[in-house]
């Protein structure tokens, strides 16, 4: 959604990142491959080839470096594919915690961050079941 306003540099490392994040649970869904699918897509990469996956605390160091608008941009987005299953696992708050401590961002900052994006899934279920009702 907000990718777009990423470098082409940060664009590259979010891709890492949410390829990481998918696997935290212990596998890769459908869902979050198709969301995955869609943010290649949106940061114009759609053919890009993950290169950092042996090295995501060097990528975080990276994107500590991005401007604090572009690291929210990242969370909000990360909790996109996070919550595209349904499930918050305890790895997956983990990480999500680290990454936002690593972003000089509160705890309470990244809960909002969070239940945003879950006000918009809700919404974006309900359009769709608006829509498609018989």
């Amino acid at each position: 959604m907000y990718l777009s306003e990423l470098s082409v540099a940060e664009r590259k490392n979010f891709l890492e990142l949410a390829y990481c994040t998918m696997g935290l649970n212990g596998s890769y869904k459908e869902q979050e491959k198709a969301i995955f699918e869609s943010f290649t897509h949106e940061c114009g990469m759609p053919s890009y080839q993950l290169k950092k996956q042996d090295d995501i605390d060097g990528v975080i160091k990276l994107l500590t470096r991005s401007e604090v608008k572009n690291r929210r941009i990242i969370l909000v987005e990360l909790f996109g594919i996070v919550l595209a299953d349904n499930e918050f696992c305890e790895s997956e708050t983990e990480f999500m915690l680290k990454l936002a401590a690593a972003f000089d961002i509160a705890e309470f900052e990244l809960k909002r961050l969070q239940r945003w994006v879950e006000a918009m899934n809700d919404l974006v279920h309900e359009g769709f079941s608006l829509i498609m009702k018989d």
